[in-house]
């Protein structure tokens, strides 16, 4: 038996063990002997490991008592809950039943085979319910006229859903438009503004499907970082429902393929119909594994962020999304105009092939829009295919936001190296060339944010504050230098104690992964509490940042330090009352979405 990953240590005399093929709860304190006996060659290896990531940290190392080991946090308490029981099998040669487990907040490469016993006998009846043949898939759809929309599928405004939930006016009013474009076979746009449900909609709208004997299978593409909240939103409104996240390395869709897709026959082999009614996935997913996906004919597909797909020939659309099969097409997005008409011709396009065939008819009639006619005339091919509200017109008890800018002088060192940079690239600047201008212009956008972003400016900064400083110490010297180096952080040094002094939470947007650094840094030399999401974060730890900041209870967590595409892009973080711009995004919508 090999160790996987070892956990904790008691001043190394023992250690606290996870075992490769079993799950968090046989972890055990194992001594290095007793590990080098079970045959694990590499115990050393791993202990070093294990010292190099949590060194001498007294709340990670084992300096408390033995019987206050229950309060350690070794792991995410959450890797011993099981979500879902994917099979069963008996062991006649032990005479045990066995389960196969999907553990929460871990991937389905670590699922583990159980004793029955010791999983929640729910968990397992569950399991059992969702492989019992669904006869309703076999069913052919039910046809429903529009003229016997409000008695057949029209649902009542004071509908009571899942845990108590009920929609708001607008959103009930969204449904049953989301309706009527599935009877009438029109294809749509749901285009709210950001924060009005749109993903709540959608849900309730394949669960009123769903309650008329169409089971689906359906398809939601979203983005990564929604990924988290379209599951929890289908466990909150519609439990009934069969979704099934498919996202992860290429061990876990492949147990997500063997254990969820299909129906099962008595003897084991595959039933050639879908077992899942739902099947969350992200757009990399979607090209990656096309092959799979366009076996399947998915009664309807919805495309979350769907300004995603405003280019015609990306590879979402072009080796993805084009070669399924799909009966009803939904888009959702709170931008279906960005930049230009191009963009929005192209999610027509998506939708209806057919009736927006020819893009230069199509913007040779719109591409300017400069006369009312041609407003109206494109309001009226839009409006029963695309349904926009805004918050100022439907959530009337919002406070207003208030947006306050405030100009941020360049401190000293700023100014420097910005006059440098222009200096340096006078001779480019002056032949206009693209490229170089577009380089100088990034270099100075670095200065602009904090000069520490342009190659070898630290050390120089800091060998310069040596000869200021010299009575001070090399680490309050790295401090003042992260400090006062940038107008910016300047500010933000003098803004956030009074925003946490008043009990405010904040999110703060940059476009550079590498200021998310530098700010994450200035964090912990402050003590603030933070959680971070950018491009690099798993998207199982994005929404384990996501749910501790989102708690209630958890108000220490001041700061939520965020990529603005990474985002930006619909996660809902409605316990923050703040937002800081640190730099706008190039793209100015990705600004204002935020």
């Amino acid at each position: 038996m090999d160790s996987e990953k070892i956990i904790d240590s008691e001043n190394v005399e023992e250690v606290y063990v996870k075992f490769k093929g079993f799950s968090y709860l046989h972890c055990e304190w194992k001594t290095i002997q007793e590990l080098e006996a079970l045959g694990d060659k590499r115990v050393a290896s791993k202990l070093n490991r294990w010292k190099l990531k949590f060194g001498n940290d007294p709340t990670t190392a084992g300096d408390v008592q033995e019987d206050d080991e229950d309060q350690r946090d070794f792991f995410n308490e959450d890797y011993t809950v099981v979500s879902r029981v994917l099979d069963e099998t008996y062991d006649k040669k032990e005479h045990q039943q066995y389960v196969f487990v999907k553990w929460k907040s871990l991937p389905y490469e670590e699922c583990t085979w159980e004793l029955e016993a010791d999983v929640p006998r729910q968990k397992l009846l569950d399991f059992r319910r969702r492989s019992e043949f669904d006869l309703f898939k076999l069913k052919e759809h039910p046809k429903i006229s529009p003229k016997e929309f409000s008695s057949r599928l029209a649902i009542p405004k004071d509908k009571i859903y899942n845990n108590d939930n009920i929609l708001r006016e607008y959103q009930h009013e969204g449904v049953n438009w989301l309706l009527w474009t599935w009877i009438n076979g029109r294809n749509c746009i749901l285009a709210d503004e950001m924060g009005l449900g749109k993903t709540v909609q959608s849900i309730v709208f394949l669960l009123s499907l769903y309650d008329i004997g169409v089971h689906g299978p359906f398809l939601i593409v979203v983005p990564l970082s929604t990924l988290g909240n379209w599951e929890r939103e289908f466990n909150e409104w519609a439990p009934e429902i069969n979704a099934i996240v498919y996202h992860g390395g290429a061990v876990s869709r492949k147990i997500i393929r063997d254990y969820e897709f299909f129906y099962k026959k008595v003897d084991g082999r595959r039933r050639n119909m879908p077992k899942f009614d739902a099947l969350i996935t992200t757009y990399e997913v979607v090209v990656q594994e096309v092959e799979v996906l366009r076996r399947i004919n998915f009664c309807v597909c919805i495309i979350d962020e769907a300004h995603r797909i405003k280019n015609r020939n990306c590879k979402l659309l072009q080796s993805g999304l084009l070669s399924l099969r799909m009966n009803h097409r939904v888009l959702l997005t709170g931008t279906p105009l960005q930049n230009n008409i191009q963009e929005l011709f192209s999610l027509l396009n998506f939708l209806e092939p057919e009736q927006f065939a020819n893009s230069e008819a199509f913007l040779q009639q719109f591409g300017q829009c400069q006369t009312e006619e041609q407003v109206q005339k494109l309001q009226e091919i839009l409006k029963p295919m695309m349904l926009r509200r805004l918050k100022e017109d439907v959530e009337k008890e919002l406070q207003p936001k208030e947006e306050t800018i405030i100009e941020v002088q360049l401190s000293n060192i700023q100014k420097k190296y910005y006059r440098a940079v222009l200096e340096r690239n006078f001779t480019h600047l002056m032949k206009g060339t693209t490229p170089s201008l577009i380089n100088t212009m990034m270099q100075l956008r670095k200065c602009c944010c904090h000069p520490y972003l342009i190659n070898g400016a630290e050390e120089q900064i800091l060998n310069e504050l040596k000869h200021i400083y010299p009575e001070k110490s090399e680490e309050e010297r790295h401090v003042i230098g992260l400090i006062s180096s940038s107008g910016k952080v300047v500010l933000i040094d003098k803004l956030l104690p009074k925003l946490r002094a008043d009990g405010h939470r904040v999110l703060l947007f940059s476009q550079m992964v590498r200021v998310l650094d530098l700010l994450e840094e200035y964090f912990n030399i402050k003590g603030y509490p933070f959680e971070r999401i950018d491009g690099n974060i798993r998207g199982s730890e994005r929404q384990a940042a996501i749910d501790r900041f989102s708690k209630p209870e958890n108000k220490d967590c001041f700061v939520f330090l965020l990529c603005t595409r990474a985002g930006g892009l619909g996660i809902n973080l409605t316990a923050a009352d703040t937002v800081i711009i640190f730099d706008s995004d190039w793209v100015h919508i990705f600004t204002i979405k935020i």
